[in-house]
This record gives structure tokens, sequence and C-alpha cells, in this order.
């Protein structure tokens, strides 16, 4: 969590590369923690792969911000289908974010499914 939070001061501060490492530190982290304790840890993998695909969006990595998007909407999905009262607005926070990423490389039907999807949960 605290690598989470300095990655998130980091970005305050426009330092992105600093951000996006201290990111990808707290993901491995995660990551592991997850395999072992998934209940306890995925949704924070989930909220550290979003910050991540915004940190690589900013940076104009796009596709890397696409593909680490893609797998927290994917982690979100399970989660609110298991408890949606908890996991839905985190969901919907994802999908906004892919449909963004997605208008950006210029997929913009993708991105309105996502969006209606999106729409579809509120």
């Amino acid at each position: 969590m605290s690598l989470n939070n300095q990655s998130n001061r980091l970005s305050d501060l426009g330092r992105l590369d600093e951000a996006l490492a201290a990111i990808e530190e707290a993901l491995t982290a995660y990551r592991q923690l997850a395999a072992r304790r998934p209940d306890a840890f995925l949704p924070y993998l989930a909220a550290s792969l979003n910050n991540q695909s915004v940190f690589l969006s900013a940076l104009g990595r796009r596709e890397e911000a696409l593909a680490a998007i893609e797998e927290a909407v994917t982690i979100h999905r399970m989660l609110a289908k298991d408890r949606p009262q908890f996991f839905s607005e985190r969901l919907i926070s994802s999908l906004r974010l892919l449909a963004d990423i997605l208008d950006s490389l210029g997929r913009g039907s993708e991105a309105e499914q996502v969006r209606s999807e999106a729409a579809r949960l509120q």
C-alpha cells in the first residue's frame, strides 16, 4: 500500500517515471500476495493495475496502458460478480478508463461498447 501511495504522490508532483517504477514494484508484491490470498489482495492488485495504466497512458505508452487496464477490468469483473455492492463502482471506473484508452488508440467503436457496459452497471 505504501508503494501505491508513493506512486500517487510522485504522479502528483509530475514525476511520472518514478511513479511508474513505484507502482510496478507494488504490482510485483501484490501479484505474489494475490497468488497466496486472492480474496485479500486481488482488489489491491486491480487498483494498482489501474494506476499503472494511468501512468503508462500519461507517458504515451498506450498499448502497455491498455494491457494493464484490461487486466484490471478482468479482475474487477470477477470481484463485482461475487460482491457487486463493493466492487461495481470500481469496475465502472476501470471500464471508463479502458474506454478512454481505446479512444486514444483510435478504437472508438470498442470504446463505445465499453462505455455502454459501464452505463448498464450504473
